[in-house]
C-alpha cells in the first residue's frame, strides 16, 4: 500500500505468531510481522521491507505502546533470539500449545472436520537426542553454534537448554579436543579448513555418538588427536568422521569411517532394537514420538484383522512399521535410504518380527508393486515436509487401501494432500496434534482418513 511505503512508522499489535517468532498484526489490510512481538502486545514499528509481491511488511520496534503479554517468559537458552532456532521461547509453554493449535486451524481449514488439543512434551527442556553445530572461527578459539540469521556469522550454543545434558557436555569437550588438536574451522566464503559440524546424538541410557563433519583437506593426525580425546569422555560410545566437501550446504554425506568405537548407537523403536549410525534419520523427541507412533498403530488397525496387510511409506528406521509388527499386522515398510533399510531388517530379525516386516529400499514405484496380487488394509504415510510426491499420491490412491494414516511435519503440504485425497473418495478424520519440538512452531500432526465402502 503507497501510505506505507511513504510512512514507515506505524502501530502493530500482534495477533499470531510466524515461523521466526514474529508477531503479526495487521495493518490497513497488509500484514506486519514484528520481532519480538507477542501476540496482545501492541508497539510502534518501523517497517524495514516490504514484500513486492504480496501484502506483507516486516518491521523492528522502535517504541511498546502497551504492556508485555503475560504469556512472555525469560527465553531458557543464553543464545535464544540470536542462534534463529527455538523462535518461540519466549512464549509460555501453554501458550505456544495453543498457538500451534490455532496453527493448525489456520492453515488445514475444511481440509479436516477438527482439530485437537495438541498433545504436550513431558518437558520443554532437554527432549533433543540430537545436536548439530556448525564450526566457526572465534577471538578465543573455535566456536560451535548455528548460522545467525540470514548470515554466514556463527552463534555460539553451547548451554543450549533443548539438547539433552549429556549432549551440551559432550559438544564443550569435542571444542576444546579439537582446538588442542589444531583443527582449523571450515570457512565457507572462502571454502577452505578442516572441520565444518559437529554432529552429537545421545541414546537412552545416556550414551553419545560424535559426528566429526570434515573436509577431504583435514590432516589426519590433527583429526585423530582429537578423536582420541574425545572417546576419553565417559558417555562417548564412539567417535565417527564423516568427509563433506559439498557447496549447498548439507551436512549429512554417506563417506563415514569409524575413528573410535562405535559406530551407531543403539535404541528402541517399536519396542525392537535399532542402531542408529551417523546418517540415519530418527525424531528427535524419544518420548513423544512413542506416544505419537502408538497412536499411529491404534488409528491404522483400527476394525481391521489380525495380520492385515499395512505398507509404511517414508518408513525411515522403521518405528512406525515394527509398531505395527508387533501389534499383529503384515507390514511392508518403503524407504529410499539404503542404510535405514538395512538396519531396519536386522531390528525386525532380532525382535522375532521378520516373518512380519518386509523392508524394501524404494519409492512410489515400490508402493505399487506391494499393492499389487492382494489387496492393502491400510497404508501409513510419513513424509518430508513438502508432503507426498505426485508419484507418490497416485499409488496410494491406486492400491485402494480401507484406510490411509498420514503423519505430517509441514501442516501446508498436509492441507495439500487431504484435499487430493479427499477428492479421490477419502474422508479425513480430526487432525490430531503432537508437540516434538517445543520452543518451535513445529507440530507432529496425524489424520486417519477412510473410503467409505461401495
Amino acid at each position: 500500500m503507497a501510505h506505507l511505503t511513504m510512512a514507515r512508522k506505524l502501530e502493530v499489535t500482534a495477533t499470531w505468531l510466524d515461523d521466526d517468532g514474529r508477531g503479526v498484526g495487521d495493518a490497513g489490510g497488509r500484514q506486519v510481522h514484528v520481532a519480538d512481538l507477542l501476540p496482545g502486545e501492541r508497539a510502534e514499528v518501523v517497517i524495514e521491507h516490504q514484500s513486492p509481491h504480496r501484502p506483507q511488511s516486516w518491521a523492528q520496534i522502535s517504541a511498546r505502546t502497551s504492556p508485555l503479554a503475560r504469556d512472555r517468559v525469560p527465553p531458557g537458552c543464553p543464545a535464544a533470539g540470536a542462534c534463529g532456532g527455538c523462535t518461540w521461547q519466549h512464549l509460555a509453554y501453554p501458550a505456544q500449545l495453543a498457538a500451534k493449535r490455532a496453527r493448525l486451524v489456520r492453515l488445514l481449514g475444511d481440509a479436516v472436520p477438527s482439530v485437537g488439543p495438541v498433545t504436550p512434551s513431558p518437558s520443554p527442556w532437554g527432549y533433543r537426542n540430537k545436536g548439530k553445530y556448525v564450526v566457526g572461527a572465534g577471538r578465543d578459539g573455535l566456536v560451535l553454534g548455528a548460522h545467525a540469521p540470514r548470515s554466514h556469522r556463527v552463534v555460539e550454543t553451547l548451554g543450549c537448554k533443548v539438547v539433552a545434558p549429556v549432549i551440551d557436555d559432550v559438544a564443550r569437550l569435542v571444542r576444546r579436543a579439537a582446538d588442542r588438536a589444531g583443527l582449523v574451522a571450515y570457512d565457507e566464503r572462502g571454502r577452505a579448513g578442516e572441520l565444518r559440524y559437529v554432529v552429537i546424538r545421545a541414546d537412552a541410557t545416556g550414551g553419545a555418538l560424535v559426528v566429526l563433519v570434515v573436509t577431504s583437506a583435514c590432516r589426519a593426525d590433527a583429526l585423530d588427536a582429537a578423536a582420541e580425546a574425545i572417546a576419553g569422555h565417559r558417555a562417548v560410545r564412539g567417535v565417527v568422521a564423516m568427509t563433506n566437501d559439498r557447496a549447498d550446504g548439507a551436512i549429512v554425506t554417506a563417506d563415514t569411517r569409524v575413528l573410535r568405537g562405535a559406530g551407531a548407537l543403539v535404541e528402541d523403536l517399536g519396542g525392537a532394537t535399532v542402531e542408529v549410525g551417523a546418517v540415519e534419520f530418527l525424531q528427535v523427541h524419544r518420548d513423544q514420538a512413542r506416544a505419537l507412533y502408538a497412536r499411529v498403530v491404534a488409528l491404522a488397525l483400527d476394525g481391521l484383522p489380525a495380520g492385515a496387510r499395512v505398507a509404511d511409506v517414508y518408513a525411515g528406521l522403521g518405528g512406525i512399521a515394527l509398531a505395527l509388527a508387533r501389534a499383529g499386522a503384515h507390514v511392508t515398510a518403503i524407504e529410499a535410504e539404503p542404510a535405514a533399510v538395512a538396519a531396519l531388517g536386522r531390528a525386525a530379525a532380532a525382535a522375532g518380527l521378520a516373518e512380519r516386516i518386509t523392508a524394501v529400499a524404494g519409492d512410489a514405484a515400490s508402493l505399487a508393486a506391494a499393492a499389487s496380487g492382494a489387496s492393502l488394509a491400510a497404508i501409513v504415510v510419513d513424509p518430508p515436509r513438502k508432503g507426498l510426491s505426485a508419484a507418490a499420491l497416485a499409488a496410494v490412491v491406486a492400491a485402494a487401501p480401507r484406510r490411509v494414516v498420514y503423519v505430517a511435519c509441514g501442516p501446508e503440504a498436509l492441507a495439500r494432500d487431504l484435499r487430493a485425497l479427499a477428492a479421490a473418495g477419502y474422508v479425513a478424520g480430526p487432525a490430531e496434534a503432537f508437540d516434538l519440538m517445543p520452543g518451535t512452531p513445529e507440530v507432529e500432526t496425524v489424520v486417519a482418513l477412510t473410503r467409505p465402502a461401495g
